[in-house]
């Protein structure tokens, strides 16, 4: 099966957080993972902002670009999933939307951390959402 993770989940799974490991388990059980390119901007600044609010020190956030850099997935432009995201506009951010648009056209499942993202999307998206932080699916 093939997998998209948001940045929500990439960043919690690169921390090494007990929901990364479970985000971590499902991918290696799931399949291929693919992700926008809007991932690696989006990781670094949560955990920019994890270093900025004492969740991690200098050294593990530096540790996380560092593994995000060598991290095994397929990386997949924006640039022609922006006609979709933009479809999506009003029930996702476009960045959000942007994951969505990745899963529907490669037919994969997107995980996320965002119970929101899945919520917002019930009825929209042509894709699997399965929130892990919630533990709740919900397909489109």
């Amino acid at each position: 099966m093939t997998v998209v993770i948001d940045a929500s989940l990439l960043a919690e799974m690169l921390v090494g957080s007990p929901l990364g490991r479970v985000a971590e388990a499902r991918l290696v059980a799931e399949g291929d993972l693919n992700l926008p390119d809007i991932a690696g901007p989006q990781t670094a600044s949560v955990a920019r902002g994890w270093l900025r609010g004492g969740r991690v020190t200098a050294m593990r956030a530096g540790q996380m670009i560092e593994d995000l850099a060598i991290l095994p997935a397929r990386v997949w432009p924006t640039i022609p999933l922006l006609g979709r995201a933009w479809e999506l506009r009003d029930n996702a951010t476009i960045y959000d939307a942007v994951y969505v648009a990745l899963a529907e056209r490669l037919g994969a499942k997107l995980l996320t951390g965002d119970g929101r993202l899945g919520r917002g999307l019930v009825g929209r998206a042509n894709c699997e959402i399965v929130c892990l932080a919630a533990g709740s699916e919900t397909g489109g």
